[in-house]
Order: C-alpha cells, then sequence, then structure tokens
C-alpha cells in the first residue's frame, strides 16, 4: 500500500497524523517518514497497521516482511558447526 492509500485511510477513520504522534510520544515528523517508508520505527508502524486492521506487511512489505537469511560464518560458529572451506 502506498502512502497516499494509508494517509486517506487514516482520514476516513478519523486520525490524524499529529493525533497518532501525541498517542504515540513521537513527533509528526517521525510518523510522516513511516508512512513515506523513509525510516524504520516498528512501534509507530505497528500502530498503524492496527488502526487499519492490517498486517504490519501489508503495509510495507519491502521493510517488514520476512526475509529468510542464509547461513553465515560467524552463526555457523556460534552453532558449534563450520560451512566448507573456512578455517
Amino acid at each position: 500500500m502506498d502512502a497516499v492509500e494509508i494517509i486517506y485511510r487514516l482520514r476516513r477513520l478519523g486520525k490524524s497524523q499529529a493525533q497518532i504522534a501525541r498517542d504515540l510520544g513521537v513527533t509528526g515528523g517521525v510518523v510522516n517518514n513511516v508512512i513515506h517508508d523513509r525510516i524504520t520505527a516498528y512501534a509507530v508502524a505497528s500502530h498503524i497497521a492496527s488502526l487499519l486492521a492490517c498486517r504490519i506487511e501489508e503495509l510495507w512489505p519491502a521493510r517488514y516482511a520476512f526475509k529468510p537469511r542464509g547461513p553465515s560464518a560467524h552463526r555457523c560458529i556460534i552453532a558449534g558447526t563450520q560451512k566448507e572451506g573456512t578455517p
């Protein structure tokens, strides 16, 4: 969902970015930047998602969608295993 649609849906619910900022104790700029996908603030994003009755991944899929990571050498050492070719 893009920022314009998020703002539109919030307004239809009677919520402004300023109200959300006051509710969460952050600045209006933080709320605006989260909506426009410029910064990550999980508490703000999850609050907006709950207001819109959406999952956070639906609103900002590039930022909050689960992306499995492959094994790294560091995690393998911690787990007690090693990848082939690593000392």
